[in-house]
């Protein structure tokens, strides 16, 4: 309280209290979301511009592939506190407002769900604004909609809105900046995932042409910002199941040496290869959950690190079945043919898990009269266990269950074979 008030000496004792509860909420959220991450997140790839260090006025815009996980992942890269925009209709549920609030949601009104208060978007674009003008920072997701697919979609007009009214303001008109960001999953089914993150570079839309016209300007920011996002999202264009299949175990065991933006030309390439109309694979088995050693020498290692695993997995699965696999039931259930089933699951087990390890702590502490401290590190590390020993168990028979050639096949696209040779290619006669 006594920094509040040194920083904010303006605001009055009530606003302070209600300021530092929000505050301290929101930092508490993020610490807990930060620890869920690592468990459902097997893999976190970042590349571009590091958002740790960005300070506002900043608006994040973004692609939109799964649901709040997205704001999530992006909100646990910042050091300064997100503000992020949300379809209005999450905040009807009591519960939801209540936490979406706390976390500083921002509502956005659609017709497809809420037209009887599309007009309520002015004071949610005015909110926007004033966030900007305390030099803060808001996560947009430009495409407006969530599809689980692997591609960026036209952008809509919200992200232009919010902006252009922003601008509005002298303060802002050289100072608001841009950061455009993709995300690209490898699962949107089950935890373990791998997660790309790239950040393109900080551009100021004050700076643009065609200020004077609204229309014209709006196309400008679209057509810049399109451009900016369609380079940091690699772009799958087929529903060939046997190429998305290839593309997930691609995403999922990829590596990389050196430099980054290598990295990321080579995934891009490799989508376009898979999206190719003439595109057609040797590989005739489907991999489980996309689990693949990269190289012999990664089988190889599987096995001393599987049987490392197995007691304190084996410990894990006893310890957390208890928790996991209802409110993974239950998730699976209440989200079926709907997207949201990993930010559902990712929701539960931040708010709940951490309130299972504790009640399971003291039975156990009770009943083994084992320190009950221990027990509450013994449950998540073994858990984290369970999950590492299960994906090198995949790894080995997925391993297992290719032939030599379909091995050789996907070692290809995993490390970027061919994508190589096509540059070394490229660069003409051994003169050069």
């Amino acid at each position: 309280m006594f920094l509040l008030h040194l920083f904010l000496p303006n605001l009055t004792p009530s606003i302070l209290k209600i300021k530092a509860k929000a505050t301290l909420f929101y930092y508490c959220i993020k610490l807990l979301a930060r620890c869920s991450l690592l468990f459902f997140l097997r893999r976190k790839i970042i590349c571009g511009f590091p958002l740790h260090t960005l300070k506002g006025p900043a608006i994040i815009a973004s692609n939109h592939p799964n649901s709040m996980l997205d704001a999530v992942v992006i909100a646990c890269q910042c050091r300064q506190p997100v503000h992020f925009t949300i379809r209005s209709d999450m905040f009807n549920n009591p519960v939801f407002r209540f936490l979406l609030k706390g976390l500083n949601g921002i509502p956005v009104y659609r017709a497809s769900e809420e037209k009887e208060k599309l007009r309520e978007n002015f004071n949610s674009i005015d909110l926007c604004r004033n966030i900007l003008k305390k030099n803060g920072i808001i996560i947009v997701f430009s495409e407006g909609i969530t599809v689980h697919d692997w591609k960026l979609k036209p952008l809509k007009n919200g992200t232009a809105r919010i902006v252009q009214h922003a601008l509005l303001d002298p303060q802002l008109v050289q100072t608001l900046q841009v950061v455009p960001a993709g995300l690209t999953y490898s699962d949107y089914e089950h935890p373990a995932k791998t997660i790309i993150i790239q950040t393109g570079e900080i551009f100021y839309p004050g700076r643009l042409r065609h200020m004077d016209h609204t229309g014209a300007w709006k196309q400008a920011f679209n057509a810049q910002l399109f451009q900016e996002l369609r380079s940091l999202i690699p772009a799958l264009e087929t529903d060939n199941r046997e190429a998305i299949n290839i593309w997930q175990t691609l995403i999922t065991n990829i590596t990389y040496k050196g430099n980054r933006n290598t990295f990321i030309k080579h995934i891009h390439y490799q989508a376009g290869v898979l999206s190719a109309a003439a595109f057609e694979t040797t590989l005739r088995h489907k991999l489980k959950r996309y689990f693949l050693p990269a190289h012999r020498t990664g089988y190889y290692r599987s096995y001393p690190a599987a049987v490392m695993l197995c007691i304190p997995a084996l410990a894990g699965f006893i310890l957390n079945s208890p928790f996991y696999f209802p409110v993974n039931s239950f998730v699976r259930t209440k989200t079926k043919n709907t997207i949201f089933y990993d930010a559902l699951l990712f929701g539960l087990l931040t708010m709940l898990y951490p309130l299972y390890i504790l009640l399971a702590s003291v039975l156990l502490a009770y009943f083994t009269g084992i320190l009950l401290t221990l027990w509450i590190v013994a449950i998540p590390f073994c858990g984290w266990c369970t999950v590492q020993f299960w994906v090198y168990t995949l790894k080995i028979k997925n391993h297992l269950t290719l032939t030599p050639s379909e091995r050789k096949y996907m070692q290809t696209f995993i490390t970027g074979m061919e994508f190589n040779n096509k540059k070394r290619q490229g660069r003409g006669s051994p003169a050069h």
